[in-house]
């Protein structure tokens, strides 16, 4: 049966010469590992769960992280993964709609459980973790189970996890990932070739994010190691790399750009480090350019939680691509289509980015209405202007939710924003539109600088002069930090509602 469940039970590494796991003072090989997981499975079957239950976790960047995701998935239940950022009224959404069976929290979570207005009175819960550690009722857990196999087999249409996008408004929205989906992915074409085993991964992105579960899995099935980070500052990752001999990593821009200027401050020894991968937002070329600079190649993948991957850039492919969001996965189909008519246009025109893949969600959990508004004929319609190059590469020009119409003009903010980030001293930017009762909106950039660099306004103004069309300079405004959300992207939504309501 090609499932997830499947993959593991087949092709999970359980090598006791490797390490699979390691943080917190413990570290366990895959045969340790595979064990506990077993143990973990054969527990949540002896209590009750069975294919199809909702097993909900909430828990920060440690193993058992991966243990409970990778057990549940064994068990024939469904993985669902919580943000450890969640407040009570966000995660009591996200629980309404989830339904679990089983829920596992780390004990820094009790009191925001314990607050939602959800009845958890038929659900198994398990505190699991406190600070870097396991709980001893999690580790008693493991003990007392012997890890038979009590699986039930899934099917290709059965879920293995449900990730939740968002749970600010109340009304959030779980992708369904199937097992035959997520079996495809792991071993698509695009994954041939490539060796990963004995290679050491750091975990230090938030792990229940869908760029941080693809490496979980994929570690399992490919043999690397998993070095999990919590509370992960520019100064404690290098330190990490460095000591634990890292040899990738995923991050966000804006992470990396913080580690960039903490190498100016203190000494490392990165000869380790093989490439740092990034995504979730646009990457800028300056970026790229200072981490070849400083030894280190960067690629970087464009995608979501419902398309899983639709593109990448690696160094292979040129640098005069570096500034695309890369090659279309040879298994995904994109075409750029007109957002109102839905017209299908051609190499280098802007239009909405739609895609489908053998491995894309199946929709969204009890929300068809949701699903009905961004699948249309099997097409995944990503919310994002962009256009195809002659070469098929993808370039992404922003968030149609964020583009400035300037009169009868649209200005994409990410063109704006490549242009300012080449400037040395520039460590990022953001660049939003602002009412004009003339235009109706004009761009106004926002410009987090490194004080040891001497530039001023009329220097920013003067260089996108030179490079960008009159109407697209935006004003230039100096700040000395950008709103984020918990996962460190630019909240451009928060900065205009700042900048209006000044």
């Amino acid at each position: 049966m090609n499932t997830l469940q499947a993959l593991l039970n087949d092709r999970m590494e359980r090598s006791s010469q490797i390490e699979a796991v390691t943080g917190g003072g413990v570290s366990y090989t895959f045969e340790e590992y595979a064990k506990r997981i077993d143990q973990l499975a054969h527990y949540l079957h002896r209590k009750g769960i069975r294919k199809g239950d909702r097993v909900c976790f909430i828990c920060q960047n440690h193993h058992h992280f991966s243990t409970i995701m990778l057990a549940a998935i064994k068990a024939g239940a469904v993985a669902v993964p919580l943000s450890w950022q969640l407040t009570s009224f966000e995660l009591e959404g996200i629980l309404k709609k989830a339904e679990p069976k089983a829920l596992f929290f780390d004990r820094e979570f009790r009191d925001i459980i314990a607050a939602v207005n959800v009845s958890l009175e038929d659900c198994l819960m398990v505190e699991s973790g406190v600070n870097a550690k396991t709980t001893q009722l999690f580790e008693d857990i493991l003990a007392s189970n012997d890890g038979s196999d009590l699986a039930e087999e899934v099917s290709e249409e059965d879920l293995a996890m449900i990730l939740f996008t968002s749970g600010t408004t109340g009304n959030p929205k779980g992708c369904m990932v199937g097992h035959g989906r997520i079996y495809q992915f792991l071993t698509r074409r695009g994954n041939r070739g490539f060796d990963l085993k004995g290679k050491r991964y750091l975990a230090s992105h938030p792990l229940y994010h869908m760029s941080s579960i693809n490496h979980l899995i994929a570690a399992a099935i490919e043999g690397y190691t998993l070095v999990f980070l919590h509370d992960a500052t520019p100064k404690r990752i290098l330190e990490t790399i460095e000591k634990e001999r890292i040899t990738f990593m995923m991050a966000f821009p804006s992470a990396y750009t913080y580690m960039l200027e903490e190498m100016k401050r203190g000494s490392y020894d990165l000869s380790s480090f093989e490439i740092a991968i990034s995504g979730g937002t646009k990457v800028p070329v300056r970026l790229i350019k200072d981490y070849k600079e400083v030894g280190i190649q960067m690629m970087h993948g464009y995608g979501s939680t419902e398309a899983w991957v639709v593109s990448a850039w690696h160094p292979a492919m040129g640098e005069d691509k570096m500034g695309s969001a890369g090659k279309v996965d040879p298994d995904v189909e994109v075409k750029i289509v007109h957002p109102e008519t839905e017209e299908a246009l051609p190499a280098g025109e802007i239009g909405e980015v739609v895609m489908r893949s053998p491995f894309y969600f199946l929709g969204y959990y009890h929300q068809p209405e949701a699903t009905e508004k961004v699948l249309k004929d099997g097409w995944f319609h990503m919310g994002d202007a962009g256009y195809l190059d002659e070469d098929g590469f993808l370039y992404i020009t922003g968030r149609y939710k964020d583009v400035i119409l300037y009169g009868g003009d649209n200005i994409y903010p990410d063109q704006v924003e490549e242009v300012i980030d080449q400037i040395p001293g520039v460590i990022e930017s953001a660049v939003i539109g602002v009412p004009d009762d003339l235009y109706g909106e004009v761009p106004s950039a926002y410009i987090v600088k490194d004080e040891s660099v001497d530039f001023c306004e009329e220097d920013v103004l003067n260089y996108c002069k030179e490079r960008l069309a009159d109407y697209k300079v935006p004003s230039i405004h100096f700040t000395q930090d950008l709103p984020k959300n918990k996962l460190g992207k630019i909240m451009k939504k928060d900065l205009r509602e700042l900048v209006v309501n000044a």
